[in-house]
């Protein structure tokens, strides 16, 4: 069983002779390993199963566009879209970052490399295109393992941390949009990975002493790999600009304590603290940090400590800002030009209180109704402030950053997209509250810990069938209904804020008609489910004129029924193999999760 009460020893344990802390050491990180490999597989399997593979989006598409030009020929223009702007040149470019187009390139090439085997283009492209659905995949899939890393190195125990990990896989935002091919995913991965590296720069300066610095290198490398991630999110969405401050706070932080050192009491005392988790009492040097340094060393030694940090962080973050505005200059002939025109000084229009209950509460695009656990996070941040400030002031700050930007956005809902597509990017790290109950539930009583559980059960099965609606029924499909059907057009208002309207009931509605049509037999006319739309009652003027064509299921191997039989046959197998490799990755996880003792060591090793 999954123990989410399973957390790390904070008690330093004594070296024992010949070896046997080290040795303990190297086992916990060996089971780590083992946990990592098994879970990596376990969310590419639930991932690949769920794909839909094909273009899901009009943004999606420009991507695609602009990945298959650079791959075939080396250049950005494409043909003219609505996603498009008119270059310098006349040409038409995508108005989005290049890090998206760069992370499907692989998958595209061997789209492409299968067409050129048969010699025939037009499959190379229907292949790319069906292999460019999975890119999302493997990105989430990386995601959800360095979610669990951060949930490890916060305290958590191994079980704890697959249990994040895996509610985040499956009862979020992650699973519909791993699916998808809009860039979230993508800069969400690159900032969750900068907020973990940054944390590691801040842990490896708690090592430091008065003597010797022995940490200054891991200290800089981990420092180095935030800004790289950073610089890697900023190229894939501009706007990730505006969470760097919360992603790199660790190593503020850390450059905070190496100059003032030991002599300032430390407001975010965190990861290593010598006390127990359950809190007693703290020794009096726990809250100062024992770096050699402050004002005492000199200020040639403190700019000897602050420099490779600002270097190793600010560097990459530079030269991608150099590399941004040249691409814009390229395209558009203007350095500070994205291809938006004037629409971001222009675009902050919608009122701010408005727009954060739109986002999250709104029926239609509410992160409440979408993803429920991630709200339940964001409520466990207060209680994980106690335990792991600085982790709790991380997660905390990127929620609230995205959050108030957004809401100001004349589009703050994302349209066309699956819930508030905007939120996405913070849903990882309001997972991070779940840390909360994890690590405080070796001193909760049995009743205590009945009710955490009695209280958290109705909140995942809300999250998890939430996302069994988002992958089974396409969301472009209920939107059409709505849009098109209705008269609505490509402005579906209704769809966010009325609670008839949401694609919530819009996708029990479809499935609901879809298993009646494929599973009763039911043709269109008679099919019982046809006039059960769920605004049928408070809306009866408003009738969809072929609901039909909205029907069926949406992962690759059943959205296409009944076109090809032999790839019907193909696809069964291939489904029927990942949905047996995705029950033995379970059963697995759940063994290797539940069965480990996690008190082995007070701190990791970093490197």
């Amino acid at each position: 069983m999954i123990s989410a009460g399973s957390t790390r020893e904070h008690v330093p344990k004594p070296t024992t002779v010949g070896g046997g802390r080290a040795s303990a050491i190297r086992a916990g990180d060996r089971t780590d390993g083992v946990v990592l490999r098994t879970l990596g597989a376990w969310a590419l399997v639930l991932f690949t199963f769920t794909m839909a593979g094909r273009i899901v989006s009009g943004d999606g598409e420009a991507m695609f566009q602009t990945t298959l030009s650079l791959v075939r020929r080396g250049a950005l223009a494409i043909e003219a879209r609505p996603e498009t702007a008119t270059g310098r040149d006349g040409r038409a470019y995508s108005k989005y970052g290049l890090g998206q187009s760069v992370v499907q390139a692989p998958f595209v090439a061997a789209g492409l490399a299968y067409g050129s085997a048969l010699a025939n283009p037009t499959q190379g492209e229907r292949a790319a295109r069906f292999l460019v659905g999975l890119a999302n995949g493997v990105v989430t899939a990386a995601m959800v393992l360095v979610l669990w890393v951060i949930a490890r190195d916060a305290g958590a125990g191994r079980g704890a941390s697959t249990l994040i990990a895996v509610l985040g896989a499956t009862t979020t935002l992650l699973a519909p949009y791993a699916r998808a091919d809009f860039a979230e995913p993508t800069q969400t991965l690159a900032l969750l990975i900068a907020t973990g590296a940054s944390l590691r720069a801040c842990q490896a300066t708690a090592f430091s002493n008065e003597k010797e610095d022995p940490w200054t290198h891991q200290r800089v490398r981990w420092a180095a790999v935030a800004g790289i991630a950073v610089a890697v999110a900023f190229l894939t969405k501009a706007a990730s600009l505006i969470l760097a401050p919360a992603v790199l706070l660790p190593v503020g932080l850390a450059t905070w304590r190496a100059f003032w050192g030991p002599h300032v009491p430390d407001p975010l005392s965190d990861l290593h603290e010598n006390r127990p988790v359950g809190g007693s009492s703290v020794p009096p040097t726990a809250h100062t940090f024992p770096v050699s340094g402050g004002m005492t060393r000199g200020a040639g030694r403190a700019i000897s400590g602050i420099l490779p940090m600002a270097v190793a962080v600010g560097l990459p973050v530079a030269m991608a800002g150099a590399l941004q505005a040249t691409l814009n200059w390229y395209r558009f002939g203007n350095p500070f030009e994205f291809g938006y025109g004037d629409e971001p000084s222009t675009g902050f229009v919608t009122p701010i209180l408005d727009g954060v209950g739109y986002l999250l509460f709104a029926s239609g695009k509410g992160l409440a109704w979408f993803a429920p656990p991630a709200m339940v996070g964001l409520a466990g941040i207060a209680w994980l402030a106690q335990r792991r400030p600085l982790v709790a002031a991380t997660a905390f700050s990127a929620f609230t950053l995205e959050l108030l930007y957004y809401a100001r956005w004349w589009a703050w809902h994302g349209d066309w997209s699956w819930g508030p597509r905007y939120l996405y990017v913070t849903v990882p790290f309001l997972m991070l509250g779940w840390l909360a109950p994890a690590l405080a539930w070796p001193q909760l009583g049995t009743m205590k810990r009945a009710l955490v559980v009695a209280a958290a059960a109705p909140v995942v099965l809300a999250g998890l069938w939430a996302n069994i609606l988002a992958v089974s029924v396409d969301y472009g499909s209920y939107y059409s209904v709505v849009g098109n059907q209705l008269g609505r057009g490509i402005d579906v208002r209704h769809a966010r804020v009325v609670p008839e309207f949401s694609p919530l009931r819009g996708h029990a509605w479809l499935l609901q008609a879809s298993l009646a049509a494929s599973i009763g037999g039911y043709s269109a006319p008679s099919n019982p489910y046809r006039s059960r739309y769920p605004w049928a009652d408070a809306h009866p003027e408003l009738v969809p004129e072929a609901p039909e064509r909205a029907y069926g299921f949406d992962p690759w191997w059943a959205a296409r029924r009944g076109r090809d039989r032999f790839l019907d046959y193909w696809a069964g197998i291939v489904a029927a193999w990942l949905a047996l490799a995705l029950s033995r990755l379970t059963v697995q996880l759940w063994r290797l999760a539940g069965n480990t003792a996690d008190g082995t060591m007070a701190t990791r090793p970093l490197g």
